[in-house]
């Protein structure tokens, strides 16, 4: 269905190996897979290019580094739970590290770390070379433009009584942006960088669709410049088509800023298309990883075996030339 008009009605085989109708063609095109890995999503998605966003220069070594880290919690029971158990991990500039697993696996407790809101028991953080756990928040804070998040739900994480300007400016630097025509140009930037319009800048959050929310919360991601943002299943709540344009915004920004991402989902197909490399995650430990292929092409761990199997398969469309050479032999 579409704009309250049913396009398509078949048996489902029908619907996803032979799709008919242009819309129902582009949903089934923008599922990300294995097969879409290094593809766009959605063609009419226009590719980003502004000179006054800041392109990170190369740095030698990880920008992100986590060495054996490890956190528990004591349980309403009383009994002390290990949560993160020794995980260890490289982020490099440019990169896009994914990490999967099932609830509970300490997926986003590991991501907690690494932004800093959570000190670890043990192992240590360094973010662009240097101490980002072990140290206290005054010798933190002139760093933390150096890594930001968007979350899942960027609804629960705006002030519902601000503007969409609000919201942006209020990420900026104020020894940068030190004048209310300085804040609002940037704000301005940062929409066009996302796909939205200046028109978007005096709405509220609950004005925004869905996908609009999103991308604000990218744009106030990335306010600050950030070296590396951390993505906390930023696409599970959109819709398939939604989902695809975002997949595509976030590879744009990576490409022309040089940004690296931490990119937390349980949706295999997502971190396929997204990762280059993938760190799977069960109870707390690293169960494996490697290349985003090697891992979830050819997993060696039982564990990731049994995710992969797990994830139910679309056979994919046939090809015109294949379509048509059915029907005349039909």
């Amino acid at each position: 269905m579409y704009d309250g008009e049913i396009l398509e009605y078949k048996s489902a085989a029908q619907i996803f190996a032979r799709p008919e109708h242009a819309y129902t063609q582009r949903l089934i095109a923008a599922i990300p897979s294995a097969e879409s890995r290094g593809e766009r999503l959605s063609p009419s998605e226009r590719r980003i290019s502004l000179d006054s966003i800041k392109r990170h220069s190369p740095t030698e070594g990880a920008v992100l580094e986590a060495s054996h880290l490890s956190k528990g919690y004591r349980g309403p029971d009383g009994i002390n739970r290990t949560v993160v158990d020794d995980v260890s991990f490289t982020l490099n500039q440019g990169e896009t590290l994914g990490i999967v697993g099932e609830s509970g696996s300490g997926k986003t407790t590991t991501a907690r770390i690494a932004l800093a809101l959570v000190e670890p028991d043990h192992g240590q953080v360094t973010l662009a070379g240097a101490p980002w756990t072990g140290i206290t928040e005054r010798e933190r804070r002139s760093r933390r433009r150096q890594i930001s998040v968007v979350y899942q739900d960027p609804l629960s994480s705006f002030d519902p009584r601000w503007s969409v300007e609000q919201v942006l400016t209020d990420a900026l630097d104020p020894a940068d942006y030190a004048s209310t025509k300085a804040r609002r140009s940037r704000a301005v930037e940062l929409l066009e960088l996302v796909g939205l319009q200046d028109e978007h800048r005096l709405r509220r959050p609950l004005q925004l669709s869905g996908g609009q929310r999103q991308r604000v919360a990218i744009a106030r991601a990335l306010a600050s410049e950030p070296r590396v943002i951390v993505c906390d299943e930023p696409v599970s709540a959109l819709d398939v088509s939604v989902q695809a344009q975002v997949l595509d915004l976030l590879v744009d920004l990576q490409t022309e800023l040089g940004v690296s991402y931490l990119f937390i989902s349980h949706d295999l197909g997502v971190i396929h298309h997204i990762s280059d490399r993938v760190l799977v995650m069960s109870e707390g430990k690293v169960v494996e990883q490697g290349s985003a292929d090697d891992v979830l092409l050819r997993p060696t761990e039982p564990y990731t075996q049994q995710l992969v199997a797990s994830l139910p398969e679309l056979e994919r469309p046939e090809s015109a030339d294949e379509t048509a050479g059915a029907r005349e032999a039909a």
